[in-house]
């Protein structure tokens, strides 16, 4: 956060700093000589770590001048700090080096949710339900730990030794193991599995290097000759690498086909095309969006429906249609400074305005509104929906819930497989306990809204356990069977299905 004070200043040199940009130099930071422009800046900044009332770090306020000017030029643009590259990249990189757990917060202690399949944290012999109290003889129980805390304790370079304490169900001393820190991959993909015998459903989290490379991986092997649909859901997914939307288009339109172009003030127009590798061309295919889908999502979504080549199902997606070029600088820092805008095949701009709109209902036109606006608008399902289950999902209790039933019927559980796991853990069971543990902990139930969401808390909650149990595909699985963007799009590959003889 800048101070008051320094607003002031910062203002100035970020005029100074915009003019300099502004004289329309490509690369200014190569440049041997320096500008009158960027020796007047230097010079304000050398003037107030000489002269000002108090100690100030000149590094910092240089961190806080580019931050500002970025925030500026608009909302996509920004700074990154040398602290928090490594953890932004993270994500779009496809993997981070630590332990292999999935943790939850709770009550000031870190409970492991699930260890990573095949990571250091389940070879060396932590289960779901241990609480890490020690990291490295440091007890970090009861110390006011946050995420970015956590994180910092049990990440490490892949090969690094790690010592952590944990306290076991039905155990009263602390059992310490010895961890190899390794690689551990982030999945581009939260669900991947078959619908029914003819339908492939696969949930997209996000566009990453290794995108593609999963895709095929994992999506190829459920293709068959009975193939005939697929349900790419992109809700949720806020964009990513263009190469990856490009890529992943790619499987599902004919050679030659325009995918999306871009174009700036200092980058010529750039078509990116469908290449003869799509595995996918002649399925039926419905794309899920929603007002969290953006970037990368948008356009593979707006690439499909101009092409006509599926149906969008959902609702209109955010609306981000700026290109940002990730430059790293000497000192570990790094910008996304936008450089062009990138367009459907039709030549639409999906950027949103800057500014935001009074609402749906604003009088423009659709084209000034941003956004991939779907084929089929679907209504949210809000049957079962009142304040009661919204307070227990929003504080989250029923996650708590979840665990604490997940780790006392741990023994059993754990032999359970995933196909089985729906017909033993039945709503009737975890409603009863969730009455016996609202009790305890003194949430006071309301009888009239119990009645009403009680299908919906269980639902809920038995997807939370299979996800500690199984991953994120079992959670999907299980809220799919219900979520009526899914069954909205499957209903649209049966039409399409029943319209298509060569189908």
């Amino acid at each position: 956060m800048i101070q008051r004070a320094h607003i002031p200043l910062l203002l100035a040199v970020s005029m100074a700093i915009g003019l300099w940009l502004g004289s329309g130099l490509r690369n200014p930071f190569l440049r041997t000589e320096q500008t009158a422009g960027w020796q007047k800046i230097e010079r304000i900044l050398q003037y107030v770590e000489n002269d000002y009332v108090d100690t100030i770090s000149k590094a910092r306020l240089e961190d806080e001048v580019v931050a500002y000017l970025l925030q500026r030029l608009d909302p996509h643009s920004y700074y990154i700090p040398e602290d928090d590259l490594a953890t932004m990249n993270e994500p779009l990189d496809g993997g981070f080096e630590g332990i292999g757990v999935q943790f939850n917060l709770r009550n000031d202690s870190v409970y492991v949710v699930n260890t990573i399949p095949g990571g250091p944290s389940e070879k060396a012999g932590l289960l779901p339900g241990d609480r890490i109290i020690e990291v490295d003889s440091l007890v970090i129980a009861g110390t006011g730990l946050n995420n970015r805390k956590v994180m910092g304790l049990l990440k490490g370079p892949e090969g690094s030794a790690v010592q952590v304490g944990v306290k076991r169900r039905g155990s009263s001393e602390v059992l310490r193991y010895q961890i190899l820190r390794g690689a551990i991959p982030i999945s581009s993909f939260d669900a991947i599995y078959l619908l029914d015998d003819s339908t492939i459903y696969v949930k997209l989290a996000r566009f990453s290097k290794t995108t593609y490379q999963e895709f095929r991986e994992r999506v190829y092997p459920l293709k068959t000759p009975s193939t005939k649909g697929f349900i790419l859901d992109l809700r949720g997914n806020g964009g990513g690498y263009l190469d990856g939307a490009v890529n992943l288009a790619d499987e599902f339109l004919p050679e030659g086909a325009v995918i999306t172009y871009t174009e700036g003030k200092n980058r010529p127009r750039r078509d990116y095309l469908a290449t003869t590798d799509g595995a996918f061309e002649e399925v039926v295919l419905s794309v899920i969006i929603d007002g969290y889908s953006a970037s990368a999502s948008e356009i593979l979504a707006g690439a499909i429906q101009d092409l006509q080549r599926g149906a969008i199902v959902g609702k209109r997606s955010y609306g981000k249609g700026l290109v940002q070029e990730q430059n790293e600088w000497n000192d570990g820092s790094a910008t996304r400074l936008t450089v062009a805008r990138y367009y459907t095949p039709n030549g639409r701009s999906i950027q949103r305005p800057y500014e935001s709109l009074s609402g749906p209902d604003a009088n423009l036109p659709d084209s000034l509104i941003g956004g991939i606006d779907p084929d089929i608008n679907v209504v949210r399902d809000t049957t079962g929906v009142t304040w009661f289950f919204a307070e227990l999902v929003h504080g989250a209790v029923l996650t708590e819930f979840a665990y604490h039933w997940r780790d006392e019927q741990y023994a059993w559980l754990s032999k359970v497989n995933e196909r089985d796991f729906s017909d033993v853990v039945s709503s009737d069971t975890l409603a009863s306990s969730l009455r016996r543990y609202l009790g305890n902990s003194k949430v006071e139930i309301n009888e009239k809204e119990w009645s009403r969401s009680i299908d919906r808390i269980t639902l809920r909650v038995q997807a939370l356990i299979a996800r500690s149990l199984f991953g994120d595909q079992a959670y999907f699985r299980i809220l799919n069977q219900t979520d009526p963007f899914v069954m909205q799009a499957r209903d649209q590959l049966r039409s399409a299905k029943s319209l298509s003889p060569a189908l």
